[in-house]
């Protein structure tokens, strides 16, 4: 039976709607695509480029740019590293290096400690570093003498690469948050400690990297003991409802419908079509355009001359099933692990098994949180009530989501206030190491 109450009549009709636009989106593009690539569209654009145009500034080709060209361009050096996790997934791992006068790359004598950056849902390490030196935080802690990695997810342009699976199998993409927490965030960091020897390391997330951290470090203490400070940038666990009413339908509806949308392998995995057709200006407005419908964010904070290079750098790749994971969370007001049975037709209030969840108060790590008063995604009063005591808190009341990687004044309001934090947590993990050596001493702390 299709209806089982008449709530379920109700919701019915937006999902209809969205199948049609969706559908009807899907047609579109499909013969965008065909006047793309069998019409001389293309070599029409190439010609006026060469031809009309005037040739691209270094600047702008860095819109362009991968990690290696983007941390080259910004004076630094790139290493590019991969990891193995026990599930048969290879994740490109990213380290920035000082160079030295004659470009070749150093380790700055005043060593402070390891640093691990992960980046947010549908984004990879392109995302800590397109602002370039002196606005990206993860540049100011190479200055600063830290050694400096960034971690990439399963899946996106530099975790392109599986064992068994190939990117065009439904394998490929059959993860979510519980394999980036159970797998990629363990791998990599076991895999930069092994490396550089270093007893713990202070990792940095952004929005899904943090909730991949609140999720690892609950359940896994072995982990955990490693972290010598877990700093959330834009906290994400659990999460609430979009604000588009009629998209907002589609993240408590059945998973089988956002399956029939969106497919069972990448998401979105057009918009590089997309970039690819519109201007900058114009591929600009869009994301501007959706940030607001989807998540009501202004993004005034932003400055406009680098949206085109900010949003360029803004996406890659992740899977359908992620997407479905946070539409469970959201539904189920959880931070819980994936609801594998799919075909269950009663609704969560009626569902006769308890799925794991996980509680951010599990964690022993130091943590420091970092919110915005406008951000409309975290449902933050239940994640600081699940704090542990001691926790570092910082809001900033004029901030949305992307704020806290990419607002104009992020390198005075949050940054500084990171390197303090960072400073005062791995001093005292070096007292700690010195106290097991038989030597005592007293241990700064930062005050909120």
């Amino acid at each position: 039976m299709l209806f089982q109450r008449k709530r379920d009549v109700i919701a019915f009709f937006p999902w209809v709607i969205e199948v049609i636009f969706a559908s009807a989106i899907l047609v579109l593009e499909g013969l965008l695509h065909i006047v793309w690539f069998i019409l001389p569209v293309y070599r029409l654009q190439e010609f006026i480029t060469a031809n009309f145009l005037r040739k691209a500034s270094e600047e702008e080709l860095a819109l362009e740019y991968d990690f290696v060209d983007l941390v080259n361009y910004h004076g630094y050096h790139a290493e590019e590293h991969y990891v193995h996790t026990k599930d048969g997934h290879n994740l490109g791992l990213h380290r920035i290096r000082a160079v030295d006068s004659m470009g070749h790359p150093q380790m700055k004598r005043s060593f402070r400690g390891v640093v691990f950056f992960q980046h947010g849902f549908m984004q990879n390490s392109e995302a800590w570093v397109v602002r370039g030196p002196g606005k990206s935080l993860a540049y100011t802690l190479v200055d600063e003498g830290y050694d400096v990695w960034l971690g990439n997810n399963r899946g996106n342009k530099y975790s392109y690469k599986h064992d068994k699976w190939a990117p065009d199998d439904d394998q490929f993409w059959d993860f979510c948050i519980d394999d980036f927490a159970n797998y990629d965030i363990p791998s990599m960091v076991e895999y930069i400690l092994s490396l550089t020897q270093a007893p713990s390391l202070s990792y940095i997330g952004f929005s899904q990297g943090t909730a991949q951290a609140f999720a690892a470090f609950s359940v896994n203490h072995s982990l955990a003991s490693k972290i010598n400070l877990f700093v959330a940038l834009a906290p994400a666990a659990r999460v609430n409802a979009l604000k588009n009413p009629l998209v907002a339908a589609v993240t408590v509806s059945k998973p089988k419908l956002v399956f029939l949308l969106f497919g069972k392998k990448a998401l979105l995995g057009q918009t590089f079509f997309w970039r690819k057709v519109l201007s900058r200006q114009l591929y600009t407005v869009v994301i501007d355009y959706s940030l607001d419908v989807l998540f009501g964010w202004k993004c005034l904070n932003l400055d406009p001359s680098e949206k085109p290079l900010l949003y360029s750098h803004l996406y890659s790749y992740s899977s359908v099933k992620t997407l479905v994971h946070w539409f469970q969370i959201t539904a189920n007001n959880s931070f819980q692990a994936f609801d594998d049975n799919l075909k269950n037709r009663n609704p969560p209030s009626y569902r006769s098994y308890i799925l794991p969840s996980y509680m951010p108060s599990r964690i022993m790590c130091p943590m420091a949180v970092f919110y915005g008063g406008k951000d409309t995604i975290p449902a933050i009063d239940w994640l600081l009530q699940q704090l542990p005591k001691g926790t570092f808190v910082h809001k900033e009341e004029s901030y949305e989501h992307l704020d806290f990687m990419w607002a104009k004044s992020a390198p005075e309001v949050i940054d500084k206030k990171v390197v303090q934090l960072l400073r005062s947590h791995n001093n005292a993990a070096k007292l700690r190491k010195s106290d097991s050596d038989g030597l005592t001493a007293d241990v700064p702390t930062v005050a909120n």
